[in-house]
């Protein structure tokens, strides 16, 4: 028996049946590799709605760090290529209950904000705020709010974790629902029917959630290390002199109001003294240096997950080229 699904959950079961697993082994946060939160989501992607643009349009390639734990998740290219995959495949799948289904289109950040703005241009031209994306945000923004038997095909009145890879039922439901329209739906809904596909085994239990903690956790315990600490105290008598008065990156990007769709001169200004900031004390590589210890010892202490996870998402992205190349 399925009781009626709040209209209101629709577009969370959505969003969550299409997100899990598809970034296994990235953060929900931020960008797919950053744990530091950018601000309002509503917010971005106004930002994003209103000024997009190409890649070339920007001027600069947006910088990116290298971090152990980069190798266990998808990079935002890859997540692109697996996004595309599993939207052919949820949309073939979603036709054989006669619905013409197409998902939200994810949009691709392209920038690591992981230690906050750390391109000068980026932060002169658009101060805290993400840098525009060529993707569509049209489906973040609600436009279009799926029918009941849509849900049903789509999750069965399930969910997937993207942590684990374990299935929960979904709100609204009491049990996963098994036809639509007369029809079996596969296990999971057509999503998980796509997962399964793209990681070519029925078993979707994941380790991304060890990959998940290395990345966060990580992050959090570099800013207690001597090294970073004693950098943020060089950054923050930088700070001072351009008269801003910050202990350290993570409060300045706080003091931002990113809820307004462009960045105020006020704010353009502080970004780019952050950035100015951060290359005079060499603040990045410093704090890059810490973080990388730390997560080596940590991947090192999960060794068999994280191989495990990386070999997944090797998988996926194998898989994910032959299903485009197919659907193409």
């Amino acid at each position: 028996m399925r009781r009626p699904l709040p209209r209101a959950t629709y577009s969370v079961v959505l969003m969550s049946a299409l997100a899990a697993g598809l970034i296994s082994g990235c953060s929900t946060s931020g960008t797919p590799s950053d744990p530091e939160p950018s601000g309002s989501g509503k917010a971005q992607a106004r930002a994003r709605a209103s000024a997009p643009a190409s890649a070339e349009s920007l001027g600069f390639t947006p910088r990116r760090l290298d971090l152990p734990v980069y190798d266990y998740q998808l990079s935002p290219s890859q997540y692109a290529k697996v996004a595309e995959a599993k939207q052919a495949l949820v949309t073939a799948c979603m036709k054989r209950y006669g619905f013409s289904w197409s998902a939200p289109t994810p949009a691709i950040p392209r920038q690591d904000r992981r230690y906050g703005v750390i391109d000068l241009r980026a932060a002169q031209r658009y101060g805290y705020h993400l840098l525009p994306t060529d993707t569509s945000v049209a489906a973040e923004s609600g436009a279009a709010t799926p029918s009941k038997e849509e849900m049903a095909a789509l999750t069965a009145g399930q969910l997937l974790d993207g942590d684990t890879g374990e299935s929960r039922l979904a709100a609204g439901y009491d049990s996963p629902v098994k036809r639509v329209r007369g029809k079996a739906v596969p296990p999971g809904g057509c999503a998980q029917e796509a997962e399964r596909k793209l990681l070519g085994r029925d078993d979707l239990r994941s380790e991304a959630g060890v990959v998940s903690r290395i990345n966060t956790e990580s992050f959090s315990s570099s800013m207690s290390t001597p090294a970073v600490k004693t950098v943020f105290a060089k950054w923050s008598s930088c700070m001072k002199k351009a008269g801003y008065d910050f202990p350290d990156p993570l409060k300045s990007i706080g003091s931002a109001d990113l809820n307004v769709p462009a960045a105020p001169k006020a704010e353009t200004e502080l970004a780019t003294a952050d950035v100015k900031c951060k290359e005079s004390v060499d603040l990045v590589a410093v704090w890059s240096r810490a973080e990388t210890s730390i997560q080596r010892g940590m991947i090192k202490k999960k060794a068999t997950a994280t191989a495990a996870q990386r070999a997944d998402n090797a998988t996926r992205l194998r898989n994910a080229a032959e299903i485009v190349k197919k659907s193409g």
